[in-house]
């Protein structure tokens, strides 16, 4: 189901476009949350407990610039499919700075709202539906790579971190790279990290929120970085 988050300073749009989700969508929408100024929406994303996976973001919300309000969403919930709204042509390639899923335009079509929500909810299915199945002595364990903050690697033990816990099997850790998409990275001898959920890298260290840190040896660092900025849209720039 689609947990959408609306950021944009016209009343009147907002309220016109809730509705066409609503006409267009409303059997795969779960909840609609509307902000008219990026304090709200600070405050809302803030909380840990709001969970959002869609965000429609205007170019411009007041004197707040949308791209950055769309680049801190995604630091915390980089799972949100975001699509940008404006009514000017200029802001088409400025938004290729940060992951994005569809530019509208202004007036929307309700055709190309149609296609922006179905990309979406694709993309979602497509993220949920990828996981990793690991058997140990408790059982058999699905785990779904979103889920999924960094594995390391304890001689022949393999401990997969995640936000709920940690799981723990016996394996090969260059097998488990090879199962793994373009999200997770090796950065060291005993750790590959998913930098989609990774909340920064400095100091030669991962962190993803009040968990420790991963150490990102030397021999990575340069690709790794490189790998992570990438993500973050702002790739070429330096520490």
């Amino acid at each position: 189901m689609l947990k959408i988050l609306i950021c944009d300073d016209d009343e009147i749009f907002l309220k016109s476009l809730k509705k066409d989700i609503l006409k267009i969508a409303g059997d795969r929408v779960n909840s609609i949350e509307i902000f008219k100024e990026k304090e709200q929406l600070d405050f809302y994303i803030a909380d840990s407990v709001n969970e959002v996976n869609v965000a429609i973001i205007d170019i411009k919300v007041n004197s707040d610039n949308g791209i950055d309000i769309a680049r801190e969403i995604l630091e915390t919930r980089p799972n949100c499919q975001i699509i940008f709204v404006s009514a000017y042509d200029e802001y088409f390639l400025e938004v290729y700075s940060v992951d994005h899923i569809y530019f509208l335009k202004k007036p929307v079509e309700e055709e190309q709202l149609e296609k922006a929500l179905r990309r979406a909810g694709e993309k979602l299915d497509d993220l949920k539906a990828k996981s990793i199945v690991v058997k140990n002595r408790k059982g058999i364990h699905r785990i779904p790579f979103a889920d999924i903050l960094y594995f390391e690697k304890e001689k022949r033990r393999i401990h997969i971190n995640t936000a709920e816990g940690v799981i723990t099997y016996y394996g090969s850790f260059e097998e488990l790279g090879r199962s793994l998409d373009e999200r997770f990275v090796r950065c060291h001898n005993s750790y590959i990290v998913n930098i989609y959920r990774a909340r920064e890298l400095s100091e030669r260290k991962f962190r993803f929120g009040s968990g420790k840190p991963v150490p990102v040896s030397k021999t990575y660092f340069t690709h790794v970085r490189d790998e992570f900025l990438k993500y973050l849209g702002i790739e070429g720039e330096k520490e």
